[in-house]
């Protein structure tokens, strides 16, 4: 009943997840999972593209804060990309474009990856 879902793709070193839907505590809670289960697998570099997820609540903006941190402590890297104008700016307020760049095409946030090898 109308639940996240969250796709992952891997391009060379990189997770790329594709969330469809609302993340709320559910889907931030999916999410989350997600990259745990892929840090486990040796990823250290993730794009999320919020492409077909344009509503995002504060409690799925805590869970995206815990992956950031568990990617960080695991000595990798995240960026964002796809997210509407208003969820950017909402993540540009609390601070989560301090550890989580934002690009506006999944290309652009690739290419940040391989660029900066930090994973």
């Amino acid at each position: 009943m109308g639940g996240v879902e969250v796709a992952v793709k891997f391009r060379e070193d990189c997770a790329i997840f594709y969330p469809h839907g609302y993340i709320n505590n559910l889907g931030g809670e999916k999410i989350e999972q997600r990259c745990a289960d892929v840090l486990q697998d040796g990823y250290r570099k993730f794009v999320v593209n919020f492409e077909n997820s344009p509503i995002i609540n504060s409690i799925g903006i805590s869970f995206l804060i815990g992956m950031i941190d568990r990617i960080n402590k695991s000595e990798g890297s995240v960026c964002f990309s796809n997210l509407t104008g208003n969820n950017s700016e909402v993540f540009e307020f609390m601070g989560l474009t301090r550890f989580a760049p934002i690009f506006s095409s999944e290309e652009e946030a690739l290419h940040y990856t391989q660029e900066h090898q930090g994973g």
